[in-house]
């Protein structure tokens, strides 16, 4: 332990000596990835996931995708780019802290030539790394996918997550144990290859040549490497958590004892540039200290040593270059800067105007999917009732989320295997509580009726391979009863959308997105019903620019409502209507400069 030490703290020294051309390279490096290479890589990308003939892959679609021929390159080739990309930042900062630890003058110069040469060699040993990882990985997946289906392929999964049964429980201590075998994969190839870059760099090795020489410098130092090189990595991303994490409560202390709008919007913006340059410089730190750490390893066992240079870098026209380099860079990020924040004042929705939408109905305090959660989403002021639509074996359409109706009525049968009659009399309500004993499980037609003038619907098309007539037949019912202007037809399954637009192209459709390859902005519907992770404000923002209002599922923690809101999306689903309808009226009593005040807050938090 004292060994690394020594080592980490040269590290901090030897960093703090080339600071400057450290800096300079990495700036000029993450400039030219913005400007250059990210907006290449995402065309090409997008390029790729077009020739599937679709423009979006979502949910259960994107593992089908993901195995095919198309998805498998599309996986390999972007996390190939994206580990060539950080092994090319990797190994101009290690040019750079090399010549440092010589006791030479560093050059940011010397350094973006030498990766320019080195890009061919260290892309290929980024295709290497990435196609051995996903030979340790992918069977593992396999693994994980077929004990969820052999163990929990009986009945719906809410069943087993509502009752736990002991094969619930041996899942998930398979999974644990199948995620803890990945992770020490993983660590134990990344710490044998942690001297990849530098065999690439300075011997002029590629491929799986670099990763073989690697393991052989290696293999009596494992558990020295290992020390040094995570162990950095973790004192590292601690010590930053830290500072970030005092910082932010420094910050939020400040903005309390401060009144008046005009301080509160002074002192908001410098704290934010505060944490904003703060994270940059620990990131910044922490990785220019790895690459020492890494070229400090790779001396201690190799006889290879990073070349001389033999041209004078460091003459006072490389300086002016790298000065004005530094300067274009500063102006085009001020410039950036200055867009975001307009784009930011012109985009702002101040949140008085967003919709809320009960999941399910409330179904925090009546059973879901019931007409009791419908009614108790009118009295908790919701514009919504979010309910499960699917088919029973005689086409009749009820409201129903799971496959089968183990968990809210008791009854061992697939939903398309009986009748409605056969389910009328069925109580859906005592799993909830006996207050609701006796509840049905109620059909389209008589939520409808409840819904009528009251509260509009948000009507999930809930497919499981083993409907009739889905989209047709709902379309059909919401026409006759004249309720196509009280309510938005979604699903998870974009061909059952379409069918909807063909048959009655009058009715609002919305693709459900959870995990998305590709623009889902481009798809055909009137709305993005997105995953909370997936709804950042830039997404917001391109949806509104294609025209797409933003819906976010399921918000129930009041932070998480504000920060939706400060986003500009225009529906938030639910389990706590009646929250988020006082949060909003809240809001009605503010002006336009404090909401103003809290969108830059929530910037600061992001």
């Amino acid at each position: 332990m004292a060994r690394a030490t020594a080592v980490w703290g040269r590290a901090v020294t030897v960093v703090r000596a080339a600071i400057g051309p450290l800096l300079l390279y990495d700036l000029l490096f993450k400039a030219v990835g913005l400007l250059v290479f990210a907006p290449l890589t995402a065309f090409a990308l997008e390029r790729l996931v077009a020739t599937t003939g679709s423009l979006s892959v979502t949910n259960s679609d994107i593992a089908h995708f993901l195995l095919s021929p198309w998805g498998l390159l599309f996986l390999v080739l972007s996390m190939t780019l994206s580990v060539a990309s950080l092994f090319a930042e990797q190994a101009g900062l290690m040019h750079i802290v090399a010549a440092a630890g010589r006791g030479q003058r560093p050059a940011w110069l010397a350094a973006l030539r030498r990766v320019l040469i080195t890009l061919p060699r260290l892309l290929s040993v980024a295709a290497v790394q990435v196609g051995i990882l996903l030979l340790w990985l992918l069977p593992m997946a396999g693994i994980g996918t077929a004990a969820y289906a052999g163990l929990l392929g009986g009945h719906d999964i809410n069943w087993y997550l509502a009752e736990r049964p002991p094969e619930l429980w041996l899942a998930v201590g398979i999974g644990a144990l199948l995620v803890l075998a990945a992770l020490t994969a993983l660590g134990v190839l990344l710490v044998r290859w942690s001297l990849a870059v530098p065999a690439c760099l300075f011997e002029g090795l590629s491929g799986g040549a670099a990763l073989r020489r690697s393991r052989d410098l290696l293999r009596s130092h494992e558990r020295y490497a290992a020390l040094l090189v995570l162990g950095w990595v973790i004192v590292a991303t601690i010590v930053s958590l830290l500072v970030l994490l005092l910082l932010d409560f420094g910050a939020g202390l400040l903005l309390s004892l401060i009144s008046g709008m005009k301080p509160l919007i002074v002192v908001t913006a410098l704290v934010l540039g505060l944490m904003t340059l703060a994270g940059a410089a620990l990131s910044f730190i922490g990785f220019a200290g790895y690459s020492f750490v890494v070229i400090d390893l790779y001396q201690q066992t190799s006889d290879a040593a990073a070349p001389e240079e033999s041209t004078d870098v460091t003459s006072p026209r490389a300086q002016r270059l790298g000065v004005s380099a530094l300067v274009l860079v500063v102006l085009a990020a001020t410039g950036i800067s200055a867009l975001i924040t307009q784009e930011l004042i012109e985009d702002l929705s101040f949140g008085r105007q967003v919709q809320v939408t009960a999941h399910r109905g409330s179904s925090r305090t009546a059973p879901e999917n019931s007409l009791s959660a419908i009614r108790q989403a009118i009295a908790d002021g919701a514009d919504y009732a979010e309910i499960d639509i699917q088919e029973t074996a005689d086409g009749t359409l009820v409201l129903l989320h799971d496959t089968d109706l183990m968990r809210v009525a008791g009854l061992n049968a697939k939903i398309w295997e009986i009748t409605y009659d056969e389910i009328q009399d069925l109580d859906a309500g005592s799993w909830f509580s006996n207050a609701f004993a006796g509840e049905p499980v109620p059909s389209l037609q008589q939520a409808m009726d409840l819904a009528q003038g009251r509260i509009r619907l948000n009507i999930e098309l809930k497919y499981n391979s083993h409907d009739q007539r889905l989209a047709e037949r709902t379309a059909e019912l919401v026409r006759a009863n004249g309720f196509v202007d009280q309510c938005v037809l979604t699903s998870l399954d974009y061909a059952g959308l379409q069918r909807v637009r063909t048959a009655a192209p009058e009715i609002r459709i919305g693709q459900i997105v959870t995990v998305a390859v590709g623009d889902a902005e481009r798809l055909d519907v009137d709305f993005l019903s997105m995953n909370t992770s997936l709804a950042s404000s830039r997404q917001v923002r391109a949806n509104r620019m294609a025209g797409l209002d933003t819906h976010v599922w399921t918000v129930n923690d009041p932070e998480a409502m504000k920060r939706m809101i400060e986003r500009g999306v225009a529906n938030i689903i639910t389990d706590e209507p009646a929250l988020l309808r006082q949060l909003i009226d809240e809001r009605t009593t503010l002006s336009d400069g404090e909401l103003l005040l809290l969108a830059l807050s929530a910037r600061l938090r992001e």
